[in-house]
């Protein structure tokens, strides 16, 4: 049997709505009758696509592996046994085809030497078919990744008298509400507290936030180098709270709803938090991002870069002092790449295994897939493959991939630089 961890995150679309989840998030989906699909490679070509998810098994609690690669740090928590598209470190070189080989995770060579180690593929991109967008999309977009990077919220007071009714009654009639409409659309953030450098008006950051939004002026911080600025437009907070959720910087997070948006927005959301909390180093063309522990939105910033087709890296944290006080803090790094440095080709990179260590008993699941091609066709091999959040391409619970399939020739064009 295959089984992954179920806290193995896979882009899945809901009910013709995309979002991240959980396996195990998925396993409660597929229980309460939702339609679920995932992004599958569907030919020798590369093409990637969706298929849909018959099943989501649940295997209880099993002893796992973490694999993890040796470049990019990302990992994939799976058992033993079961079986993952693996490939030797000589696949590219020289050869008319690949060989697509299927290992169980319990023969995969791992040794010292990473070179000599057995590689996995990840996808580059995960796409999701959307609408490309406009410039003022990506305004959008920035907006909320710079809100994501640097902003605080001072919270409204839900305690209301005759005379604040009275105020908001009129705000709800310019916009042609009702007063319980307004209070419905209105939501728990008064207002928003920006954190800014004289660098951020500079670089043309906050221009891009005034084009749409009102600000109230910049107040200079008192015996610092740095601005704060407020606005309590509500149509900046509505684009807040439709697409994140979270309060400070240890819960702040994007919402599904935000990878249904267009490309544009995307590219944004990103760009906006870059903008805000990323360092660009030009000699090596990539971002470096700090942050503090946020699982949640680490984890965004990887997911986008996989709808965005970046590549990302997870890098070794470290405690840090804080400036104001005595105490330690400790913050997660990841390298974002907007261009692929490393070799690629049908939208896949190779890397090899850096190891392979055990994480204890965990609770585990699978999904079993629509064959997409009948067993007596040879692209039946791509009937039971998918691909984690991550990137990793995976196979399903479907026990059919036996000895006899263990090995299977794809033709592919040849490819140079070692790929």
């Amino acid at each position: 049997m295959n089984a992954l961890s179920g806290d193995t995150y896979l882009f899945a679309e809901i009910d013709r709505k995309y979002g991240v989840y959980t396996l195990r998030e998925l396993y409660e989906l597929h229980n309460q009758g939702h339609k679920i699909r995932v992004p599958t490679l569907l030919n020798e070509r590369g093409e990637k696509g969706w298929v849909e998810v018959e099943n989501v098994v649940s295997y209880g609690n099993q002893s796992l592996k973490r694999i993890i690669l040796s470049s990019s740090r990302l990992y994939v928590e799976i058992n033993e046994d079961a079986i993952i598209p693996a490939f030797s470190n000589r696949l590219f070189l020289g050869r008319e085809k690949i060989i697509l080989n299927f290992k169980r995770a319990n023969e995969l060579k791992v040794t010292q030497n990473t070179d000599y180690n057995d590689t996995l593929l990840l996808a580059t991109g995960i796409p999701l078919f959307l609408p490309e967008g406009n410039n003022e999309e990506w305004d959008f977009g920035f907006s909320l990744g710079f809100v994501l990077a640097e902003a605080s919220f001072i919270k409204r007071k839900r305690k209301y008298t005759k005379q604040s009714l009275a105020t908001l009654n009129g705000f709800a009639r310019k916009k042609g509400m009702t007063l319980e409409e307004y209070l419905n659309h209105t939501t728990d953030i008064q207002q928003v507290q920006l954190s800014i450098g004289q660098s951020d008006f500079e670089r043309g950051y906050i221009q891009i936030l005034q084009k749409h939004f009102k600000f109230a002026k910049p107040h200079k911080v008192k015996g610092e180098n740095g601005y704060q600025l407020y606005s309590s437009d509500l149509n900046y907070i509505r684009l807040i709270k439709d697409y994140t959720d979270g309060s400070d910087s240890h819960t702040k997070h994007l919402k599904n709803e935000a990878f249904n948006r267009t490309k544009k927005f995307l590219e944004g959301i990103m760009d906006g938090f870059l903008c805000g909390d990323g360092s660009y180093y030009k000699n090596m063309d990539l971002f470096v991002v700090e942050i503090t522990t946020n699982y949640r939105l680490y984890n965004d910033l990887i997911f986008l870069s996989k709808a965005l087709g970046y590549d990302a890296h997870i890098n070794n944290g470290e405690f840090v002092k804080s400036p104001s006080s005595n105490n330690y803090y400790y913050y997660f790094r990841l390298s974002i790449f907007k261009n692929w440095h490393r070799h690629t080709a049908f939208g896949l990179v190779k890397e090899h295994i850096k190891k392979i260590e055990n994480v204890g008993e965990k609770e585990a699941f699978n999904l079993v897939l629509k064959p997409l091609y009948p067993e007596t066709d040879k692209r039946s091999v791509f009937n039971h493959l998918f691909f984690s959040a991550y990137g990793f391409l995976v196979s399903d619970a479907v026990k059919t991939l036996e000895q006899s399939v263990l090995s299977s020739s794809l033709p592919v064009p040849v490819y140079s630089n070692g790929f």
